[in-house]
Parts: C-alpha cells; sequence; structure tokens
C-alpha cells in the first residue's frame, strides 16, 4: 500500500491533539505516557489509525517498542500497511 511514516505521524498527531491532550502537540519523539496518554487513549488511537488507514493492527505489535511514541506507533503502522495485500 506505500503509506508513509511520516503521514501517519502529522495524522497521529493531530488526532492525539485534538482527541486527547486538548491541543497539545505531542512531538514525534516524545514519550506518549509523559504527554498523558493512558491504555484507554492508546486504544483509542489505535482505533482511530485502523480507521483512517484500513489496516489492522494485532495485538503483539503493541509492545512498548511500537507504542512508545507518535514516530514509533506510525512506523509500526506504516510497515503493517506495506504488509498488508493491495485490495
Amino acid at each position: 500500500m506505500g503509506l508513509d511514516a511520516d503521514e501517519v505521524c502529522r495524522n497521529l498527531r493531530a488526532f492525539l491533539s485534538a482527541e486527547v491532550l486538548h491541543g497539545q502537540d505531542p512531538g514525534d519523539h516524545t514519550p506518549l505516557a509523559d504527554v498523558g496518554v493512558d491504555s484507554f487513549a492508546l486504544m483509542e488511537t489505535v482505533l482511530y489509525l485502523e480507521r483512517r488507514f484500513g489496516i489492522v493492527v494485532p495485538i503483539d505489535r503493541l509492545t512498548r517498542e511500537h507504542t512508545r511514541t507518535a514516530h514509533a506507533l506510525g512506523c509500526c503502522v506504516a510497515e503493517l500497511a506495506s504488509e498488508s495485500p493491495a485490495p
């Protein structure tokens, strides 16, 4: 599917800012937990990304490494999209 990680990060940060962080931009490399993203907000965010980009994030991909920052999560989603077969 050729999804750009930077595009995913921009969408992810916009979602977090608008829906979770009340206007605060988390940045690409700030730990999400440090800006108040809890497990519930993380699941909301993953569901948003799945709908937005038409992918499924398997539970085994929701590791600390993949969910630590917006950049890490964006790269994970872009990688999943590239693994998905074209419709």
